[in-house]
């Protein structure tokens, strides 16, 4: 009996472990493959109410997938129509509502409530009051700073072009550059944050010359008549936000090396300050502000404590006067601007889930009532600005970088599982992966939902699976996209990014408790010269850390003694597309790097070499943690992006597929007990868009 009994519960322990499983792989599903088994429950099963909790599922998991979750909303419609049930008008009308920009589902879905006696009407009635369009298909990675007051021009960066200043004309759908920066060492590089004047014949912008000064300048729109109005030599940089009216001033935002900063109006001609204004707290650099029509009031994002992710509204009076908050919220507030007539002011907001459009009316310099709701589900938007005509421009990006775990062999590295997404707070804009000492934890960069943010640092626990969000304290600025090392410790972490002047290229140790940061090495302390710090790794002991600096002329690889703070060389390559990523063994002896388009080991001292195999893809570079094989990437044969895991022996061999290939897969680290692996990469092609809203605010009848 007792045998039987034990029978029993053994069964029953597996069939509960059967499930939980199968909960686990419904969770790792993709947006698609989720879809696909909602079609197939729908119209191969016929079981429509089941097909309707597995389409609300996606809608409620996936929300920045729009495509998919509009198909979803409008099966939802598709069943209830199928069932005969009133519930179908709405859906219906939640893909017109949420997803208008999906214009083969918003066009089906209006065809089917035409057909709905109570909604045709509806429909005919608000015809033409809402209006949205694509207008632009732009190149990746672009910044779009100001569409012109017409809306007929955008003013944008392209980083395809060294962050060079470009206009876009949407009317006739030309681009045209106004700076032409030929590389990343171009001694003037980095235009960004420009914004025309009120004729649309001027550009106002920063641009960002050798030695990090950040210089106020204006352009015409033809690219004539370059002036330099404030060229950063006091030590302060002003960040333009907007013109007077009568195009006299421009409204900027200046910040100094000892943390003081404020807001100034600039004169166009020359140079001078027509006006200050003073802070009662330190202005971040992402900081979003807009002038109100009247000209009496700025709107702005501040964080409302120091260490703060987020940010709320506050309106400031021109003639004085402290800030007054008009939104605050613990969700994520970023300001879009004023309405036409000064009476709202928009901004964005994550406090239902998702990204949506919210509005708050102001009288008198303060709010006038709580915050109203406008368009939810906004996906990536990135708001660009309001035309006195009440257009509303903003980008949308996707296919951007989202952190991935999957399971391993620890002997080989070759992959076990499908890879599933490893944090789900702020996706797809998540990277550069590291697991803690005792792998109980992972760590990632995020910029939190909107390109171009100062970083923030999310640690996971893999027990529970809480994400927790850390803000690292640089007076400098934000830390680079990749290099994240957890020190051999668990104590601090170790980054790239800019430091006290805001030199970029220091080497950081982020406290992985508190975000307290210290410089350990700057991109002008090397042997011979400046040179930024990148690939940075820890000795196993955690004595040394290795990195490699880049010059103009030179690549080197140097080690650092933490103690002594005394830096040497141990490799020096004269090409300065030299070595770039690098790996230190388990063991603490060797080193592996990207050299000369091969995978080489090198003594820790560089006095030895070997070559391992060829390797011409950069940014994935792993030991396993017995030392005997080494992970690396290689570019998928017939495929734009994608990028295959592969392994080589480190005592020599043929190199094998590891069974992992993801678009634009790189930094890849393993787990320590080698079981996992964690990488960053994309589950769609990357894109940038620029969209226009009409007819969007709510009415003035309150």
């Amino acid at each position: 009996m007792k045998k039987n009994k034990k029978a029993v519960f053994a069964m029953l322990v597996a069939v509960l472990g059967l499930a939980a499983l199968a909960n686990g792989a419904a969770l790792q599903q993709t947006a698609g493959e989720l879809f696909e088994k909602a079609l197939y429950v729908e119209e191969g099963q016929g079981d429509l109410q089941k097909a309707i909790g597995l389409y609300q599922d996606i809608v409620k998991r996936f929300p920045g997938e729009r495509e998919v979750a509009a198909k979803a909303q409008l099966h939802i419609g598709l069943c209830y129509e199928k069932l005969g049930l009133k519930e179908a008008e709405k859906a219906f009308q939640k893909v017109i509502s949420d997803f208008p920009e999906q214009q083969e589902a918003v066009q089906t879905a209006r065809e089917k409530l035409s057909l709905l006696p109570g909604a045709r009407a509806a429909l005919e009635k608000g015809a033409g009051e809402f209006r949205i369009q694509k207008v632009w298909d732009a190149p990746i990675y672009s910044s779009y700073s100001s569409p012109s007051s017409d809306g007929k021009y955008l003013a944008y960066s392209s980083e395809q072009d060294f962050m060079s200043l470009g206009v876009r004309d949407l009317v006739k759908g030309e681009s045209r550059l106004l700076t032409h920066n030929k590389s990343w060492f171009d001694p003037e590089v980095y235009c960004y944050n420009s914004t025309f004047s009120p004729d649309a014949r001027q550009i106002a912008y920063c641009c960002q010359v050798k030695d990090r000064i950040i210089q106020l300048r204006t352009v015409n729109i033809d690219g004539t008549s370059t002036r330099i109005l404030r060229d950063g030599k006091d030590g302060l940089d002003y960040i333009p936000f907007g013109w007077t009216s009568d195009g006299k001033q421009i409204l900027t935002a200046f910040f100094g090396r000892d943390n003081i900063s404020g807001i100034a109006f600039i004169s166009p001609l020359d140079g001078s300050v027509k006006k200050e204004l003073a802070f009662s707290f330190k202005v971040s650099w992402d900081a979003e502000m807009s002038l109100s029509p009247d000209e009496r009031y700025i709107a702005g994002s501040y964080p409302p404590r120091g260490d703060s992710a987020n940010k709320d509204i506050f309106l400031l009076a021109i003639d004085g006067g402290k800030e007054v908050p008009i939104v605050e919220h613990p969700a994520d507030d970023r300001l879009i601007g004023w309405s036409p007539d000064g009476k709202q002011v928009l901004f964005t907001s994550d406090r239902t889930g998702t990204i949506g459009i919210w509005t708050v009316r102001v009288s008198g310099g303060k709010a006038a009532g709580t915050p109203e709701f406008v368009r939810g589900n906004m996906g990536n938007i990135q708001p660009i600005g309001i035309t006195p005509g009440g257009k509303l421009y903003y980008g949308v990006s996707s296919g951007s970088s989202d952190v991935f775990i999957a399971s391993v062999d620890p002997a080989t590295g070759k992959v076990l599982a499908p890879p599933v997404k490893a944090v789900r707070k702020y996706e797809t804009f998540n990277s550069s992966p590291d697991w803690s000492p005792d792998g109980q934890f992972l760590v990632c960069r995020s910029s939190r939902g909107r390109p171009g943010n100062e970083a923030a640092l999310l640690i996971r626990s893999m027990q529970t699976n809480e994400v927790r969000e850390l803000i690292p304290k640089t007076s400098g600025g934000r830390l680079m996209f990749y290099y994240l090392r957890w020190s051999p410790d668990g104590r601090s972490l170790l980054c790239i990014g800019r430091d006290e002047k805001g030199d970029v290229g220091a080497l950081l140790l982020v406290d992985a408790q508190t975000g307290e940061t210290k410089v350990v090495s700057r991109s002008d302390s090397g042997v011979d010269g400046k040179g930024n710090i990148i690939a940075p790794d820890w000795s196993s002991d955690g004595k040394y850390i290795y990195f490699v600096r880049i010059g103009n002329q030179f690549r080197r690889i140097c080690r650092l003694e933490l103690e002594t703070g005394v830096e040497k060389e141990i490799y020096r390559d004269p090409k300065p597309n030299g070595p770039f990523w690098l790996a230190s063994s388990p063991d603490g002896q060797q080193l592996a790097a990207n050299l000369d388009g091969k995978i080489r080991i090198l003594s820790r001292d560089g006095a030895e070499s070997r070559d391992l195999t060829e390797a011409y893809s950069g940014t994935v570079l792993a030991w396993m943690p017995d030392g005997k094989n080494i992970l690396y990437a290689k570019d998928a044969e017939g495929s734009q992006g994608v990028v295959e895991l592969w392994r080589v022996p480190t005592a020599g061999g043929e190199p094998q597929k590891a069974g992992l290939s993801m678009s634009q897969l790189t930094i890849l680290r393993v787990s320590p007990d080698g079981k996992n692996v964690a990488f960053t990469a994309s589950e769609q092609p990357e894109k940038s868009e620029v969209w226009v809203m009409e007819n969007f605010l709510p009415n003035e009848k309150k």
